[in-house]
């Protein structure tokens, strides 16, 4: 049996209704992802029959509720990195070691990937959130899958335990969650 390099975890889009939301929990769950991030503003609430659809939706993995970073705390949370940069990620690691700390390191970044690069540019491209620094291109994993997966090995092997994608908002999502899953699970040992 081929073992898993990095758990996955998806976050969901916030702009979707939560028909859609249900949608891409349910094929995470399928596919093995262990959680779903949905992401509330500090204002915003989630109603209990929506967290009830978006819990039954994901079964097995988890949703959980991002409400970002608390006012005392601005930044990112102890044990998530924004950065596919191996050097940040061993940081990271290093200080979650140094305290003893049990909790996983996440590294969350947008992802594009595609059977060629101008696949994962036209996905990348078609979603109004990858604009700027928030472009895998420039702070995710991007490309064809072999160059996605030798990103994901590094992520892997520079401490990592969990991989928190944004996918992009592409009408066949299910080859892209696919494909994404694909990426942890080869045969490619750590």
């Amino acid at each position: 049996m081929t073992e898993q390099i990095l758990a996955l975890a998806l976050m969901l889009n916030p702009a979707h209704d939560r028909v859609a939301q249900a949608h891409m929990a349910r094929l995470a769950g399928r596919l093995g992802f262990i959680a779903c991030h949905l992401p509330l503003g500090e204002d915003s609430a989630l109603g209990s029959s929506d967290m009830e659809l978006l819990i039954a939706a994901a079964e097995p993995a988890l949703l959980v509720i991002d409400h970002g970073p608390s006012i005392e705390h601005e930044g990112d949370a102890v044990g998530i990195v924004r950065s596919t940069d191996p050097e940040v990620i061993r940081r990271a690691r290093a200080l979650l070691d140094a305290g003893d700390d049990t909790r996983p390191l996440i590294v969350a970044v947008p992802l594009s990937i595609g059977r060629t690069m101008n696949e994962a540019v036209a996905r990348a491209d078609l979603d109004p959130r990858f604009v700027g620094d928030a472009h895998p291109r420039v702070s995710g994993i991007f490309g064809t899958f072999e160059q996605a997966q030798e990103q994901v090995i590094a992520i892997a092997q520079a401490g990592a335990e969990v991989l928190l994608v944004t996918v992009p908002d592409e009408r066949d999502v299910a080859d892209v969650l696919a494909q994404t899953r694909a990426l942890v699970v080869g045969a490619t040992p750590v």
